[in-house]
């Protein structure tokens, strides 16, 4: 299991925060509080990238369906990479994935 780990990357307008391990109630707010210190830097385009999340239940899927809603009303583009892993499993679950704008 990995360790719960929030990394932030900015490059040219660009914001990629990169999370690993589970998110979840307990990591679920450190998540929120680095997704909200990118929003407050108004990037044109943030990428929430949820590859190396291990676990992932309503609390992250709460917190993906929260920043696209924020993206949406300040005019951002937020782009979530789900792999194939636990993240797409429960956004395929809450038929949220035609709401989101996923890449791999």
């Amino acid at each position: 299991m990995l360790p719960f780990k929030v990394e932030r990357q900015q490059n040219n307008g660009k914001v990629r925060i990169v999370i690993r391990g589970e998110l979840d109630m307990e990591t679920g707010p450190r998540a929120e509080e680095e997704l909200r210190r990118a929003e407050n830097d108004q990037p044109g385009v943030l990428v929430l990238d949820l590859r190396e999340v291990t676990f992932f239940d309503s609390t992250g899927l709460q917190i993906v369906l929260d920043a696209d809603v924020r993206a949406r009303e300040e005019g951002r583009t937020f782009i979530v990479l789900a792999g194939d892993g636990e993240p797409r499993r429960v956004m395929e679950l809450a038929d949220v994935i035609g709401r989101l704008n996923l890449e791999e």
